[in-house]
């Protein structure tokens, strides 16, 4: 993030003011001395796997990802698009055969995306071969004892839609209430859990806030404008769906992305001022919106956003977490925290801390608030060196996910990333997968890491 230029008395004043509040905790455990398989949950509980159309469907050839592979050059300066999705896991084929793979791993449900360009190819123009292929995936995971959870959008959207300026404008967000809609009217019966965004954070910052991924724009007002307009077409489409024909027993929910800032030294005072307008650019936006109907986000000479909904509040049947890691700061930047197992992301590594950190701040902020549960719709890793790695994640993160429910968290499930390695937004080397993939030959093959995931999903699922 670019620190706004201001004189240096106007600066020092709103630093005096912040600091104090941007104080966080790094919550520590002595893993020498706690037990991975002492674990608790609730009856009925999901244990699920997830994936994304983009990422594992292959044959997208009419969104705005698919646009950027076909142009494949430098983006501002400091990008490069490595891979190309292409056939990716030839999911959209081969579903039947990777349903069975959920199932030998113990998983009772299905968290997976709708892939819109697919459905709605050109405006106002609804594929039914499409419509009825994702039906049918409905029906082979229900027939098999999966529960299917539908996610309608997950960072990718039609070429038209993102020639139109995407949610960049407001009176957008009609096309995306009507995609919706019809969606429920084919799946309604069959899907168990609707999310409407994978994340308002996930989408609207990197795409628009620093230029890393399609459309390429930094821009932080334009940033959380988008996330604004994702907010609002989520409220819309919920009172859309509610409307319809069994809407009514339908539940309805959004994921938030917690990603914590922690200063690396208790006394950078610049890590502090940094950590702090992060938490509140990304966090209190979204749990005042759905909390109180008012959206706020200001930042001195860069951001100015306001909103208002009074339906917001009565819009959420659950709130969903995606969760990996937290980032350690120093100054204006952030890094690995030092001193922890880093992981291939950058700026990752392994804290099962955070993941109950984060479940307690989420239903502190909102579920609590709205008597509403928590699902875990997003948690895995991609190790860096040692495939162990990811037993060793497994084993501290569910921990974690088991003590936050001990401790009175309302929350009734979880889905690992991924059910398979895929297509990464660039790159097939980041290896999330319970299954490894061989993308010349599509075979899958269950790792070795995978083994507590089957095990634990053996005792409660």
């Amino acid at each position: 993030m670019t620190f706004p230029k201001m004189p240096a008395k106007r600066f020092f004043a709103v630093f005096l003011l912040l600091m104090p509040l941007s104080v966080i905790a790094v919550l520590r455990w002595d893993w020498n001395i706690i037990d991975p398989f002492d674990l608790y949950f609730p009856k009925n509980f999901l244990f699920g796997v997830a994936t994304s159309a983009y990422q594992v469907e292959g044959g997208c050839k009419n969104n705005q990802w698919c646009e950027h592979e076909r142009v494949t050059r430098k983006k501002n300066g400091d990008f490069w698009m490595p891979e190309l999705s292409s056939e990716a896991c030839d999911h959209w084929n081969r579903y039947k055969d990777d349903v069975q793979l959920i199932k030998d791993v113990g998983a009772n449900s299905y968290r997976f995306s709708i892939e819109w360009s697919k459905v709605e190819p050109q405006e106002g123009v609804f594929d039914e071969l499409s419509l009825q292929h994702y039906a049918e995936v409905c029906d082979e995971l229900l027939r098999n004892g999966i529960c299917p959870v539908v996610t309608i959008h997950h960072y990718s959207e039609p070429l038209w839609f993102a020639q139109k300026g995407a949610f960049e404008k407001m009176e957008n967000i009609k096309y995306f209430v009507r995609f919706a809609a019809k969606l429920f009217e084919r799946l309604g019966n069959r899907v168990h859990l609707w999310i409407t965004f994978s994340s308002p954070t996930g989408y609207a910052m990197p795409s628009y806030g620093v230029g890393m991924k399609p459309p390429y724009k930094k821009n932080k007002q334009l940033a959380i404008e988008v996330m604004k307009n994702v907010l609002e077409a989520h409220v819309r489409v919920y009172k859309k769906l509610k409307s319809m024909p069994g809407g009514g027993q339908s539940k309805i929910g959004i994921t938030k992305t917690i990603y914590q800032l922690d200063p690396v030294h208790s006394w950078d005072i610049f890590a502090k001022l940094f950590s702090f307008m992060g938490k509140n650019l990304t966090n209190k936006l979204f749990y005042n919106f759905f909390t109180t109907g008012k959206l706020k986000a200001r930042i001195p000479f860069m951001v100015n956003v306001t909103h208002k909904n009074s339906d917001a509040p009565q819009s959420l049947d659950f709130v969903a977490l995606s969760y990996y890691s937290h980032a350690g700061v120093k100054g204006f930047g952030r890094s690995a925290y030092p001193g922890e197992k880093k992981v291939r992301k950058e700026d990752h590594t392994i804290y099962a801390e955070g993941l109950y950190r984060a479940l307690r701040e989420l239903s502190k902020s909102v579920a609590s608030k709205l008597n509403i549960p928590i699902y875990v719709t997003e948690n895995g890793i991609a190790p860096l060196e040692d495939e162990q790695d990811r037993d060793l994640f497994l084993k501290r993160y569910l921990y974690a996910l088991s003590e936050s429910i001990k401790s009175g968290v309302d929350v009734r499930g979880y889905f690992y990333w991924s059910l398979m390695d895929n297509y990464e937004w660039g790159t097939y080397s980041d290896r999330y997968g319970l299954y490894s993939v061989d993308f010349e030959t599509q075979e899958r093959t269950l790792k070795k890491s995978a083994q507590h995931f089957i095990d634990v999903a053996a005792r409660f699922a």
